[in-house]
């Protein structure tokens, strides 16, 4: 597995193109490209590289729209709408909301604990430290752990915060918050 950076605008742009959680960088790439595993060749790959030509795109990206876009793809998503469990639906909208802008998402979730508890960190240990029976479960895809010993309405509030945090539409954040 070979790392590659990309600009914010390209990494955004290609995040929304995900159709489904959990889907690979990886697997979109394929999917745009309309390139299978099976038709990589092992031949190394060649020292003189040319520079891509830049393609024109018929409207600019839009980062802000992508977000809602993804968020309202989640919501209509069989395995969003597959949850019976309002902590699985949590777990999925927070992995989403990480997904389209994790700084924001570290931004966000900074200052968001409650009087006694933590309900984020980056290891189960920091979590378990600040209190008994949290519950403790990590985001998928994410270096993110988080507190599911809560009410749905304190989960509620969590994902409220942080829409409001990212600067999402009020509407779409009480939308998710509905679905919790």
């Amino acid at each position: 597995m070979k790392t590659i950076e990309v600009d914010d605008e390209l990494y955004h742009y290609i995040a929304s193109q995900t159709r489904h959680i959990g889907e690979s960088a990886s697997d979109i790439l394929r999917r745009m490209l309309k390139v299978s595993a099976a038709s990589q060749s092992a031949a190394p790959v060649a020292k003189d590289v040319r520079q891509p030509t830049v393609v024109a795109q018929e409207k600019p990206l839009n980062p802000a729209k992508d977000k809602v876009r993804a968020m309202r793809e989640l919501l209509l998503s069989d395995e969003y709408a597959e949850q019976k469990k309002a902590v699985n639906r949590f777990m999925l909208a927070l992995s989403t909301l990480y997904s389209l802008d994790n700084k924001a998402f570290a931004d966000a979730t900074e200052s968001l604990h409650g009087r006694t508890r933590v309900y984020f960190a980056v290891d189960e240990q920091t979590l378990l430290q600040n209190g008994n029976q949290t519950k403790p479960k990590q985001l998928p895809g994410t270096t993110y752990w988080v507190i599911t010993n809560t009410n749905t309405g304190r989960k509620r509030g969590m994902i409220e915060h942080i829409m409001q945090s990212m600067q999402f539409p009020v509407e779409l954040t009480d939308k998710v918050c509905g679905t919790i």
